[in-house]
C-alpha cells in the first residue's frame, strides 16, 4: 500500500512543477521526497513525511489558454488577430516555465534594444528608457538539445515489483534561457565607451538571447529501496533510473542585437541578426507546414541517494551522467541581409550531468516547531540555490524563504490542515528574464 502511494504521489506531483506549493511560499526550496524523484531516484522510495501537501493545482496552465493572447500559442487558431498583435514570446516562455503558479505579470518583450550613450557611459535599453538586464540565465544551456527532457505531465506509474516502477506520459516544458553580452559588448559596459564596439563591421558588440522547448513522449525504468539502517547516521536509500523520449517537437533559438555607427563614429542605430531550429514528428507537417518534420529521440541514466535521519535529511541526485538525444529539422538564419533555410541534425553532448543537493532539519520550540530547508542545483544547469523556512503552530503553517534562480526569488506562503480539509497558498516572485523586475505568481494546492 505504501508503495502504492509513493507511486501516486510521484505521478501527481509530475505536472512538469519540480516546486509543490509547500516549496513555493518556503522561497522555491526542494523538499527531501517523493516528489524530487524526477531529481533523485533515490527519492521513489523516501518517506514522504517531508513534503506532505495536498494536490498541486497546475493554475499556471491557465494562462495557455486563449483566453490569454499574450501568453497562448493557441490563440493562433481561435483569434488570429488577437495572437498577431498581443502575443508575446518572452510572456509565454516565462509563464511556461512556471507552471506551478498563474504569473500576475509575466515578463513581456521589449519593443526595441537601444545602446544609449551618454556621460555616465554606455548602457542597454528598451525603446522606453528601461535597463534591460545584460546577463541572465536560467535552466540549461539552450544552445543544443539534451537527452534531459522535462518530467513528463500527467505520468502514468506502474509497479513491476519491490522498488521497481515503469513511468511513461507525455513531457512539454521550456528548458533553458539565457541573455548575455559579447566580451566586446562587456567591455564597453564595465569601462563605459563604446571604442571596443568600432573597428570592424559587423560590431563585435551584441547582446544575444536565446531559448529552447520541446514536447514528446517518455519513457522511464526504475528502482529505489533503502539499504540497512547506519549506526549514528540514519537509513539510507539508492535509486537509478533510465529513461528514454521519443520526440513530437523541439524549437530552439537566439537572436542578436548589434549597435551600427555612421562613418564618423557615431551610433547610428541597431541591426538584428536571428537563428533558430524547428523540429517536429512527421505526422504534424500538415499542421505546421515548415519543412522541419524528422525525428526525435533519446535516452539517458540518472542515479541518486537520501538519507533519513529522523529530525534531518539529505539527497544528492546525478540525472544524465550518460545520455544522447537527437533532433531532425530544419535551421533558419537571418543575417541582417538575408534568410537561409538548412535541413540539419542535432545531437546532445554524451556527459551533461545536472546535480541536486538539498536536506532539511526538523527544529522543536516551546511552543511549535521551526523546518528549515535549503538546496542547491548545479552542472549542467545555471546554478541556483533556496534557503527556506517554515513555522508550524498545530494545524497552521507560516512560510518565507528566498532564493537565486536566474535572479533573486521570495516567497510568502500559509497553510492549514483540517480533517476533512488541508489548504496551500503562496504568493512567489522571481526576476523577469532580460527586461528585469519583479514578477509575481499565485500557487495553490488542495487536498480532501
Amino acid at each position: 500500500m505504501r508503495r502504492t502511494l509513493v507511486l501516486l504521489a510521484m505521478g501527481l506531483s509530475a505536472l512538469g512543477l519540480a516546486q509543490g506549493v509547500r516549496s513555493l511560499g518556503m522561497g522555491g526550496v526542494l523538499l527531501p521526497g517523493p516528489s524530487q524523484a524526477g531529481a533523485n531516484p533515490a527519492y521513489a522510495a523516501f518517506p514522504g513525511s517531508w513534503e506532505e501537501e495536498g494536490f498541486q493545482v497546475p493554475v499556471g496552465l491557465l494562462r495557455l489558454l486563449p483566453f490569454f493572447p499574450e501568453t497562448s500559442p493557441f490563440a493562433y487558431f481561435t483569434d488570429p488577430q488577437a495572437f498577431r498583435t498581443r502575443f508575446d514570446l518572452l510572456s509565454f516562455y516565462d509563464q511556461a516555465a512556471h507552471l506551478d503558479s498563474f504569473l500576475l505579470n509575466p515578463a513581456r518583450s521589449p519593443d526595441e534594444v537601444v545602446f544609449r550613450v551618454s556621460a555616465n557611459g554606455v548602457s542597454i535599453t528598451d525603446g522606453s528608457g528601461k535597463p534591460l538586464v545584460p546577463s541572465f540565465q536560467v535552466g540549461s544551456d539552450p544552445g543544443k538539445p539534451r537527452a534531459l527532457v522535462p518530467d513528463p505531465l500527467l505520468p502514468i506509474a506502474l509497479e513491476l515489483g519491490p522498488g521497481t516502477y515503469l513511468r511513461l506520459g507525455t513531457f512539454a516544458g521550456a528548458q533553458g534561457l539565457r541573455v548575455s553580452p559579447s566580451p566586446a559588448l562587456a567591455q564597453a559596459l564595465a569601462s563605459g565607451s563604446l571604442d571596443p564596439c568600432k573597428g570592424s563591421t559587423p560590431s563585435p558588440c551584441a547582446l544575444e538571447a536565446s531559448g529552447s522547448y520541446s514536447a514528446g513522449f517518455s519513457l522511464a525504468l526504475g528502482f529505489a529501496l533503502p539499504l540497512a539502517e547506519v549506526p549514528g547516521l540514519g537509513k539510507v536509500y539508492v535509486g537509478a533510473r533510465g529513461e528514454g523520449f521519443y520526440g513530437l517537437a523541439y524549437a530552439e533559438g537566439n537572436a542578436e542585437a548589434r549597435p551600427t555607427f555612421d562613418q564618423n563614429g557615431n551610433v547610428q542605430g541597431a541591426e538584428y541578426r536571428y537563428r533558430y531550429f524547428l523540429s517536429y514528428a512527421p505526422f504534424l507537417e500538415g499542421a505546421f507546414g515548415q519543412g522541419a518534420e524528422g525525428q526525435g529521440f533519446g535516452l539517458r541514466a540518472d542515479l541518486g541517494v537520501a538519507v533519513d535521519g529522523g529530525a534531518w535529511a539529505l539527497g544528492l541526485g546525478a540525472r544524465n551522467l550518460l545520455g544522447f538525444s537527437q533532433w531532425e529539422g530544419l535551421e533558419v538564419a537571418y543575417d541582417g541581409t538575408a534568410e537561409t533555410r538548412t535541413p540539419t541534425t542535432k545531437r546532445s553532448d554524451l556527459f551533461a550531468p545536472e546535480f541536486l543537493l538539498n536536506g532539511a532539519y526538523r527544529l522543536p520550540l516551546e511552543v511549535g516547531s521551526l523546518l528549515l530547508a535549503a538546496d542547491a542545483r548545479f552542472g549542467s544547469t545555471a546554478p541556483a540555490f533556496h534557503l527556506g523556512l517554515e513555522y508550524g503552530l498545530g494545524p497552521w503553517a507560516l512560510r518565507t524563504g528566498v532564493g537565486l534562480e536566474g535572479g533573486f526569488r521570495f516567497g510568502l506562503g500559509a497553510g492549514v490542515n483540517l480533517e476533512a480539509l488541508a489548504l496551500d497558498l503562496a504568493l512567489t516572485t522571481h526576476e523577469a528574464p532580460l527586461v528585469g523586475g519583479t514578477v509575481y505568481g499565485i500557487a495553490l494546492a488542495v487536498s480532501f
